[in-house]
């Protein structure tokens, strides 16, 4: 006994040690993860995600800035996903699909996201509350919450999914200029960034939180002033390093009407609530789980980690900070139910987020914070924190091996090769939502067909012959024809005749739509924009001056040490 009392006191006087440790443990889980949710199955969004990725494997072999649409989407009419959701966190592993195949590179995703959602949150927690322990059980909690497993899994939201994995770097980086060193603001804007390259509409959920944690911590703002600027320094960062993103999202918005705004398509907050006894359902799950049924929540786990606070007693300003989270994430379980009026404001101005139960993403991340801290508290000696660990450990271990089994049986009713992009489930496009307001139907695609409208029945016209994102076909006409062509117009397509550009416009059913004045040969391809060409450029200088600022701070605390 006293040799494992030394070797355990040893450990634990290594600090470093700790996250070596805590690596093993995540890896671990984290390999289970992927083996128990073999063979990967479609979740409810998966098609959509999916043919994102493919389109931007198929985009890396032939665009240098990465200006593309999915030309072979819809039938070949082509869809803009990539204007409106943003493919940066995907382009390393698009790569690897390149190399592979589409599945591994997915796979792969999936699972370097998941060792980074770890590593993130375990630094975060062990800097905000300075306990190696606390770190890693709360990491562990995070990474592994039944809410994100449902997120990568059951419903295949790639976006939410993988903005778990930032959601502690923004948090981590409005700590230090609240409470910390402030002039590392950087961590929050590499961390939003981020955020916001990965899901939009959980980087409004989060600037929401932040807005909540500044009302509540304003005071270290109004005695240092300088904490203010650090905060808008990092918000100017933000802005210039997603410019590759967010300026040509605003260009194509501003530049049409789509299904998502021109219909009323989509789901609202107030109609997606959830039912109290589904509240308290959701946070039992992880290991019972009524089949068929989709139930979003924090989880069994989670529920057992806070409810340790009543054995706490300390009354330390970081247990105070570790609470305060706690009330958030549970006010924000009780904004997913039916007693908060989503059509009344302000709760009106987040209508758009559909779903309000994506709030339980924070919820989980202040859950495992706090629970992780309260165990930290609550158990001190070394040979105790090792059984919590591995009962943690075990636990989380039950709660993946249960859930799989449900995915396979729920989920896995058909391969991710087994459902045709057909009219009746989108085109494997969500609702569509990103397709021209003009746009009758899909059915009206699919019943167009390949055809290409002309106004004069002389005109003579090839078949329309597709080539990776380049048509081509040949006109014979004797005087000025109007084509309207099966191609979704989007802002950025370039057409020529005889080598020489002619104007492109919309038709009146959304398509695109040319003028040619004489016979010859014609080709018509996404040319992209002259403002994502310099927003790549924008992003790209923002990046580079950021590593700069990082590396000159860096050097000058080296040098005052």
């Amino acid at each position: 006994m006293n040799a494992i009392d030394n070797l355990l006191n040893k450990i634990a006087g290594k600090k470093e040690s700790h996250f070596w440790i805590f690596l093993f443990a995540l890896i671990i889980l984290t390999a289970a993860m992927i083996a128990l949710y073999q063979p990967l199955c479609p979740g409810q969004d998966f098609f959509f995600h999916y043919r994102r990725f493919q389109a931007l494997m198929d985009a890396l072999k032939t665009s240098p800035f990465l200006i593309y649409l999915d030309y072979s989407a819809i039938n070949g009419y082509g869809y803009f996903a990539k204007a409106f959701y943003s493919d940066v966190i995907l382009i390393p592993f698009a790569a690897i699909g390149n190399a592979t195949n589409a599945e591994f590179g997915y796979l792969s995703m999936i699972f370097t996201m998941t060792i980074l959602c770890g590593i993130f949150t375990y630094k975060a927690i062990d800097r905000i509350y300075d306990s190696s322990f606390a770190a890693f059980i709360g990491a562990l909690l995070f990474t592994f919450c039944i809410y994100r497993v449902l997120d990568v899994y059951h419903r295949a939201a790639l976006g939410e999914a993988l903005s778990f994995t930032f959601i502690p770097l923004v948090f981590w980086g409005l700590y230090e200029i609240i409470n910390g060193n402030y002039k590392k603001w950087y961590i929050l804007a590499i961390g939003y960034s981020l955020l916001i390259f990965t899901h939009v509409i959980s980087s409004v959920l989060t600037f929401v939180t932040m807005l909540i944690l500044l009302a509540i911590y304003y005071k270290p703002l109004i005695k240092e002033p300088k904490r203010i600027y650090s905060l808008l320094f990092a918000g100017l960062a933000t802005l210039l390093i997603v410019s590759y993103y967010l300026f040509p999202m605003l260009e194509q918005m501003s530049s049409n009407t789509f299904y998502y705004n021109g219909r009323n398509m989509m789901a609202k907050a107030g109609d997606m609530t959830l039912d109290f006894h589904w509240i308290m359902w959701g946070m039992f799950s992880g290991i019972i789980h009524p089949k068929q049924l989709f139930i979003p929540g924090t989880g069994l786990l989670l529920t057992c980690v806070i409810a340790i606070r009543i054995f706490i007693t300390d009354k330390s300003s970081r247990l105070r900070s570790a609470d305060i989270g706690v009330i958030i994430g549970l006010i924000f379980i009780l904004m997913c139910t039916p007693i908060i009026p989503w059509s009344v404001f302000p709760f009106s101005l987040l209508n758009f987020i559909q779903m309000p139960w994506r709030l339980f993403e924070f919820s989980s991340y202040f859950f495992a914070v706090a629970g992780g801290y309260y165990l930290s508290l609550l158990v001190t000696s070394n040979k105790r924190r090792v059984v919590v660990g591995l009962m943690v450990f075990i636990s989380i271990l039950m709660v993946l091996v249960n859930d799989s089994k449900i995915y396979k049986e729920v989920r896995c009713y058909n391969s991710i090769e087994g459902n045709i992009p057909l009219p009746p489930n989108g085109y494997h496009m969500g609702g569509l939502e990103y397709l021209p307001a003009k746009v009758p139907s899909a059915d009206f695609i699919e019943q167009r067909g390949d055809s290409i409208a002309r106004r004069h029945s002389e005109t003579k016209i090839s078949p329309i012959l597709r080539e990776k994102g380049l048509n081509t076909l040949d006109i014979e006409t004797v005087r000025q024809e109007v084509l309207e062509l099966p191609l979704t117009y989007y802002k950025g397509y370039k057409a020529e005749l005889n080598g020489k550009e002619i104007s492109v416009a919309q038709s009146d059913n959304g398509l695109i739509q040319i003028e040619p004045k004489e016979s010859g040969k014609i080709k018509i391809f996404y040319n992209g924009t002259t403002l994502q060409v310099v927003s790549w450029f924008i992003s790209l200088f923002a990046i580079v001056g950021l590593c700069i600022y990082i590396f000159m701070l860096n050097r000058k605390n080296k040098q005052d040490i």
